[in-house]
């Protein structure tokens, strides 16, 4: 079976979806039929790797890729297919030229009928003329526009926990440049609302936009509605409301209503706000003993504690030390903040060789 990648690339036409097909040259196999761009995955090539090969070689451009549309075997007379096929679209500049077809047309679903495909195509044609065409938001295509591939692979390998079809790959200080631009526009405000988020990066456009707002109780509001839908570390970790920091009195009321929600990114966002606002003047001897006594199996809960306690050995080492010196900490977690801390380049020499005869 020989695996063969396509591109369904959209866009959005006068409040329409369309679809880009590809006529077959006439000195080919299946010459003059009707296809999706695209062609074999090569030896030691991701899907989306091939893709974006294919679609550089056959059209002279760069593609965004998105989901998965579908995935269908395939038997010609001659050889049997695994054809995959993307959500795609070309970034604004993007031209695609006739290297090698016939021709290239944009066209509607109900204008399916007007042209005569390759056979491996139809259950992909049956499915778009029942579904209809997936169709990418304007904020969705903003967001592909900013795609980096190469950064994508390196994310993914970060988060083993989020789907990797639902990342974008987008290099956090251009999102975050985009999300301030977007803040000032009607979209935004419609945006926080529609969760669930399709894509990784919508989440952490999510994230920043409630970053940026000034007042204190639409942020809370705005938290309670989005961190239940958090679904990984990089989102949560990237959250820093910048309001927070002159509202402590009212936010450790939300910090001890968080620490006991079911969700385990709301418990570690409520944890990671600790160590960001209350590590200086607003410390409490019983955040560190809350902390210690807090009772989980979760790793992105036991790691947050190790690194509360880890930063918190910097900031405040005479109140913190005797946490790691005595049985205070979970074994598991007091391993994670010495090797946290040792990492460190804010712990001194001496306190890491006291952490190392600890």
């Amino acid at each position: 079976m020989i695996d063969v990648v396509a591109a369904l690339i959209l866009r959005n036409r006068n409040g329409q979806t369309e679809m880009m097909i590809c006529q077959r040259p006439a000195n080919k196999a299946r010459g003059l039929l009707w296809e999706f761009v695209g062609g074999k995955i090569e030896p030691g090539e991701t899907p989306r790797q091939a893709l974006a090969r294919e679609c550089r070689e056959e059209l002279g451009v760069s593609v965004c890729i998105g989901l998965p549309f579908i995935s269908v075997v395939h038997e010609y007379p001659d050889l049997t297919i695994r054809l995959s096929l993307f959500q795609t679209i070309l970034p604004d500049g993007e031209i695609p030229k006739k290297l090698e077809h016939n021709d290239i047309r944009w066209i509607l679903p109900e204008e399916i009928g007007q042209y005569s495909f390759c056979p491996a195509d139809e259950t992909v044609l049956e499915k778009i003329q029942r579904e209809g065409l997936p169709r990418l938001s304007d904020l969705q295509a903003a967001l592909f526009s900013l795609q980096d591939l190469p950064y994508r692979k390196f994310q993914v390998s970060l988060m083993p926990t989020v789907n990797p079809e639902t990342v974008i790959g987008i290099r956090t200080p251009r999102l975050r440049a985009f999300a301030k631009s977007f803040s000032q526009t009607d979209g935004a405000i419609s945006f926080l609302k529609e969760l669930p988020h399709t894509y990784f990066e919508e989440n952490n456009l999510h994230a920043f936009l409630i970053e940026q707002m000034s007042d204190y109780a639409q942020t809370i509001a705005a938290l309670d509605t989005f961190l239940p839908y958090v679904d990984n570390w990089a989102t949560c970790d990237s959250l820093s409301p910048k309001c927070f920091r002159k509202n402590h009195v009212e936010l450790r009321k939300e910090i001890d209503r968080w620490l006991s929600s079911p969700h385990v990114y709301v418990v570690r966002f409520a944890i990671k706000t600790l160590m960001v606002e209350f590590l200086g003047d607003d410390f409490l001897p019983n955040d560190p003993e809350r902390l210690a006594a807090f009772q989980t199996e979760e790793y992105y809960l036991q790691m947050m504690i190790a690194w509360y306690f880890a930063t918190a050995l910097v900031k405040r080492p005479d109140e913190i030390l005797p946490f790691f010196r005595s049985g205070a900490l979970d074994p598991k977690i007091r391993k994670m903040a010495v090797r946290k801390a040792k990492d460190s380049y804010r712990i001194s020499k001496e306190q890491k060789e006291l952490l190392n005869q600890l």
